[in-house]
């Protein structure tokens, strides 16, 4: 057999090897990332004026600790399990207010406080873990301003004003939580005044907002504290991307 031959075909050879180990290693590494444990996502929004700062668990798993009105916590990553929420006053061990959940695999949830006449109970929403359209964010709105009753919600292209808009969404009164509505990308104003009133004295205006494709986004609008010009404040949670 020629040398040159013998040399080709120890290389082919060589290269199978290699190949075949290759394959192996990348073999493992799939089953490396595919053994991964599932996971589910959790949070706290607070909406309550009632409530004290609060300590919530899902099951036995703390997932926030000393919360306080108009905060959205960060999502925590929990094995996937059906257990209650608790909450619980801050270093206090007797729960307050409860739910239910099924927390699934690649869910997202937020376990959502809210006042009752004399109290605060706590609630269960399912966040959007899915990405909009191409081009599009997605809004949600936790309308939870007691004082100023139903609003009217404006988006207001930075290059728009707010005489002649329509609003995003209409006379969403106190307690409401809305579905998520996609809206084209880019940067806005938000407005938001009691229903059929834009009065400049009665209108919440935010700064300049920055909204970028694929993100998902929930507001929450709460009454002002120690204000009624504007009438509302409001807090931004950041629900993907």
């Amino acid at each position: 057999m020629p040398i040159t031959e013998l040399g080709a075909r120890r290389g082919r050879t060589a290269a199978t090897t290699l190949l075949g180990l290759a394959a192996v290693w990348l073999s493992g590494c799939q089953n490396i990332q595919n053994s991964s444990p599932p996971q589910t996502m959790v949070r706290v929004i607070d909406a309550s004026y009632n409530a004290p700062p609060v300590d919530v668990n899902i099951g036995i798993t703390p997932i926030a600790v000393n919360v306080g009105a108009s905060t959205f916590t960060n999502y925590a990553f929990l094995p996937p399990e059906n257990a209650p929420a608790y909450v619980f006053p801050t270093e206090t061990t007797t729960a307050t207010a409860s739910v239910a959940g099924a927390f699934l695999v690649a869910q997202q949830h937020s376990v959502f406080i809210t006042d009752t006449s004399s109290g605060y109970q706590a609630t269960l929403l399912t966040d959007q873990a899915a990405i909009p359209p191409a081009g599009y964010v997605s809004l949600r709105f936790l309308q939870q301003a007691v004082r100023t009753g139903a609003l009217d919600i404006y988006l207001i292209p930075s290059d728009g004003t707010l005489a002649g808009a329509k609003p995003l969404l209409s006379r969403m009164t106190t307690g409401t939580v809305s579905g998520y509505v996609n809206v084209q990308a880019g940067n806005y104003t938000l407005a938001i005044a009691p229903a059929g009133d834009t009065n400049a004295k009665d209108l919440f205006t935010s700064e300049a907002l920055q909204f970028t494709a694929e993100q998902v986004r929930s507001v929450l609008i709460m009454d002002a504290e120690l204000t009624t010009s504007p009438p509302v404040t409001i807090a931004i949670g950041d629900d993907l991307n």
